[in-house]
């Protein structure tokens, strides 16, 4: 019997319009109601409020999450960071610098962010972040980092590729430190060395008393790999790449028709 439900965010439980349909979240609040858990698995820090404007009531459809790719974890009024190690922080910021307008992000403990150049207006909102709020590199000491991004432009409108010197290079320096992704050629993702979705899940499914033939996960993007690949209901969205599909015990339908709730429904049959 499945007991908790792990939904990614952006092309899974998200549609186009970053928007949860009223037919799945209809579904949604069915499963909450007979008692099986919801739960987040998203790159996202924990600002949805913010991010997506998420009101009361849609956050409490949720007991809880991973966010940035399992750099922390909310379980009821707990909540726990996975760091990344502040030598890593150190020399990836130093190879950061050799280029003179490439902009690195830190998101830090307490969801604080630090950027190496400002933001547009309109990146700041989809970081979920004012830009009054913003910290400057020489700000973050003494905090904790969970998760960087490397990336030119504001990241969300970013045309520019990643220099593959500077791919080969952090790649070789995260090598069994920390988490290393490239993301589209256009953004480095780094976080803790033992950090992904999965690792994540499995701490909080041990903490819930679960097995893992009790929960299901859904997801559609490269981060969702771990995750898609252990538990024995997992479930890619239809829009998701063959790759990625092929880790997935089960194929849904695409995150703009309701791919979330189709398989809630009619692969396993919850609702």
């Amino acid at each position: 019997m499945i007991k908790a439900l792990f939904f990614d965010l952006d092309g899974t439980l998200l549609n186009s319009k970053k928007e949860i349909s009223p037919t799945t979240r209809k579904t949604l609040e069915k499963c909450g109601n007979s008692g099986i858990k919801l739960y987040i698995a998203t790159a996202r820090p924990p600002l949805l409020k913010r991010m997506l404007s998420w009101d009361d009531s849609t956050l409490s459809l949720f007991d809880g999450g991973s966010y940035y790719n399992g750099g922390c974890i909310i379980l009821g009024d707990q909540k726990a960071y996975a760091p990344i190690s502040t030598d890593i922080v150190h020399k990836t910021i130093a190879c950061v610098y050799q280029y003179d307008t490439l902009n690195i992000a830190l998101q830090l403990e307490d969801e604080k962010h630090a950027f190496r150049f400002p933001l547009e207006e309109k990146g700041y909102k989809s970081w979920g972040v004012p830009a009054d709020e913003a910290l400057a590199l020489d700000q973050i000491s003494g905090l904790q980092t969970v998760k960087m991004l490397i990336f030119y432009e504001n990241l969300i409108d970013s045309v520019t590729n990643i220099d593959n010197t500077l791919v080969s290079a952090l790649r070789n320096m995260c090598r069994n430190r920390a988490q290393f992704y490239l993301d589209k050629e256009k953004c480095i993702v780094i976080m803790g060395s033992s950090v992904n979705k999965y690792e994540s899940i499995e701490k909080m499914r041990i903490s819930l008393g679960i097995e893992k033939d009790e929960l299901a996960v859904f997801g559609d993007d490269i981060n969702d790999i771990e995750m898609l690949s252990e538990y024995e209901y997992s479930v890619a969205m239809g829009n998701a790449d063959d790759y990625v599909k092929s880790k997935a015990k089960y194929i849904t339908l695409d995150n703009n028709v309701d791919g979330v709730h189709h398989a809630i429904c009619n692969i396993l049959n919850l609702a």
